[in-house]
This record gives C-alpha cells, structure tokens and sequence, in this order.
C-alpha cells in the first residue's frame, strides 16, 4: 500500500464509533436515502426497519465491523467492512467496504472520515486488502477511494440497470500494508474499539 495522510493513520477518526441497536432507526434513514435517491446505489428500494435489523445482525453474526459517525450528538453516516462477496474461503482476507452518508452531509468530508476508519478497522480485523463497488458516474465515491491510494481494478459494463438505462460498475481496491494487520479474529471482534479523540 502507498501510505498518504488519509490512509496511514492508526486510530479511528473523531466521533466514529461502533453501532448500537439504538442506531438502527436512524440508520435505516441514510441506507433508504441513498437507495431512493436515484443512481448511486445498486439498491432501488426503501428498507424497513425490520429488514435493516436483519441485515445488520447478518454481519454481526458473521463479526464483520459496523461503525456510525456522529456530529454534534446525531449519527450522520454508517459502514460497514465485510468479507468480499465471491469466494469466501479464498478471499477471506479481502474485506468490502460500503458507506452510508446523510443527504446533507455530502461533501462534507465525512463519507473521507469514514473511508479512514475502514481501513483502520480493516486492519484491525485482519484483512490483507479493501475492495469497494461503485456505480461508474458516482464520482464523489471514486474521489474518496482514490484519496485514500485505491486503484481501479476491474470495470463490469453495463450490468447496473435504473430503469432504461444502464451503467457500468467498477471494483477499486486496496492492497494494506504487510504487517500493519493487527492480530484480532476475523470472528471475535474486539470489545473497545472507539475513535481517538486525537
């Protein structure tokens, strides 16, 4: 990994902590935000609570990190680092990351804060490399990643589908470096991790 400032630092960044089930509601909020707000999400409809319940506690079962940042006391935007989606067993080291920013918090760099933390937590968790999936024209989400040193590594054209028209969807990854790893389980997450106030 080339480290830069946004990528190389050790702690989480102030007010991201780990989700409680007292998040949900709000939650659920940002992820429908971003489903019904056109063509930046591959999900085109709202979620209930009780289906974001389910999907969160999926990976949490699994002991995949869901973190929330707040600001001024209210949760903004959420992530969540899991383990890539094809091949399990060979890419168990690869996490995937997805975020989840508040409408009136983009541009705000908080969608970069949480794009920190996940490479913290990455490491934290034992994952050799990052992967993210983005919707070719949603270039605010392409600036993060490539902020922090991932590269584009593979382009799917046109399998996203809104309605009549179709986009191409691209795979950024990042390799984290040797050894930064820490020793936690991929499967027994650690109980104190909050964000440094630092």
């Amino acid at each position: 990994m080339t480290q830069n400032r946004l990528n190389s630092r050790p702690d989480l960044p102030r007010g991201v902590r780990r989700y409680t089930p007292d998040d949900l509601p709000v939650m659920t909020d940002i992820f429908n935000e971003s489903a019904l707000g056109g063509t930046s999400s591959p999900v085109l409809r709202a979620f209930s609570l009780k289906e974001m319940t389910f999907f969160v506690d999926c990976f949490v079962k699994e002991g995949d990190p869901i973190y929330v940042l707040e600001r001024a006391g209210e949760v903004v935007a959420w992530l969540i680092v899991n383990r890539f989606c094809w091949g399990a067993q060979a890419c168990r080291l690869t996490g995937e990351v997805s975020i989840y920013v508040r409408n009136d918090h983009i541009g705000s760099g908080v969608g970069i804060r949480l794009g920190q933390a996940a490479v913290v937590l990455a490491k934290r968790y034992g994952f050799e490399t990052l992967v993210a999936w983005i919707i070719e024209h949603n270039e605010a989400s392409k600036r993060g990643v490539q902020g922090l040193g991932a590269t584009q590594w593979g382009r799917f054209p046109g399998i996203a589908r809104f309605a009549d028209n179709r986009a191409d969807v691209v795979l950024y990854g990042l390799h984290l470096t040797p050894g930064d790893t820490a020793s936690i389980s991929l499967s027994a997450p650690a109980q104190n991790e909050e964000a440094s106030l630092a």
